[in-house]
């Protein structure tokens, strides 16, 4: 048995989604005869720590301050193993600027965008930019934060009028926001398992089929909004390109212990949309259905991503 810290909540969009991950692993933990002290985000977080002493750190936090390096650099000070990938991984993932650019450059398909910051639309009347920036990646397109997962903010853009109002939708999440070329597809979700000591590896491949046609926020947490086909009804060369893709992705970014890999299937080839280095663990999730359909029960899936916790050394 292991004194726990489960860090959940939080003070990001995604802070509700986030309780319900940490809720769901803490039952996990404690079923498995573990010690176990959830902690909401806040000021007193550190001196809590310092006085919790924990072994490891189960972090289930979504968005800034959770996934971008944040936690992760504060539990290295502390001395605290945490599960997931350390802050460099971390911050390359959660801005999707930057890890669409670093996936470009090592030829891993990802959809055009063109990105836009607050800052420069206010000092350098950047918003001028946004037709050209929208007619180089052609209608229908997608706005989106930089930082923000769940589908939060985005938005799907079919001729210019709607333009602005989307550019202001997103801009209220972050400072920072892409333009993106809309992908049509197959969407699947990749789920990658890295236990401790082995290579990482596809747990399935989920095929997400919203039944309101769009897999927003509503069809990501609702029950009954989104069938899944779990393995994904793709061609066998397909699957093998997806999880390839997949698993470089993963690597390029420096991810470890787990991660989910976001893609559309576009005519054979995978584009890759998203990594998210803390996926959710809802009963919604694609990533504990994944394992379940693999056979790995929700206490096993949990165990395995902490005996991986990596020790105060991660990049």
């Amino acid at each position: 048995m292991a004194r726990l810290a489960v860090l959940r909540g939080g003070h990001s969009m995604e802070r509700d989604v986030s309780l319900v991950t940490g809720r769901r692993v803490q039952h996990a933990l404690e079923r498995l005869g573990h010690e176990v002290h959830p902690l909401d985000i806040e000021d007193a977080t550190t001196a809590t720590l310092m006085e919790l002493a924990p072994e490891a750190a189960f972090i289930c936090l979504h968005g800034p301050g959770g996934e971008d390096g944040t936690v992760q650099a504060l539990l290295e000070t502390l001395g605290i193993p945490y599960t997931g990938s350390g802050p460099l991984s971390s911050i390359r993932c959660m801005d999707k600027d930057y890890a669409k650019r670093a996936l470009r450059s090592a030829g891993i398909p990802t959809p055009s965008f063109r990105t836009f910051l607050k800052r420069a639309m206010s000092e350098m009347g950047a918003a001028a930019a946004l037709d050209v920036a929208a007619d180089s990646l052609g209608y229908p397109l997608v706005v989106k934060p930089a930082h923000e997962g769940s589908g939060l903010g985005l938005t799907r853009v079919e001729e210019a009028g709607a333009l602005l109002e989307a550019v202001y939708e997103a801009l209220g999440y972050d400072a920072k926001i892409l333009l993106e070329r809309w992908v049509t597809g197959t969407e699947i979700s990749v789920p990658i398992l890295e236990p401790a000591g082995e290579e990482p590896r596809v747990l399935n491949l989920v095929e997400v089929r919203p039944r309101g046609g769009s897999y927003d926020f509503e069809a990501k947490y609702t029950p009954g909004a989104t069938d899944f086909a779990i393995p994904a009804e793709v061609p066998p060369e397909g699957a093998a390109h997806l999880e390839e893709t997949a698993l470089s992705a993963y690597r390029l970014l420096g991810c470890s212990g787990l991660a989910r890999v976001d893609t559309i299937l576009e005519e054979g080839t995978p584009q890759v949309l998203d990594v998210k280095t803390i996926p959710g663990f809802t009963e919604t999730s694609t990533f504990p259905l994944a394992a379940e359909a693999a056979g790995i029960s929700f206490e096993e899936l949990v165990e395995t991503i902490l005996d991986a916790a990596g020790t105060p050394a991660k990049l």
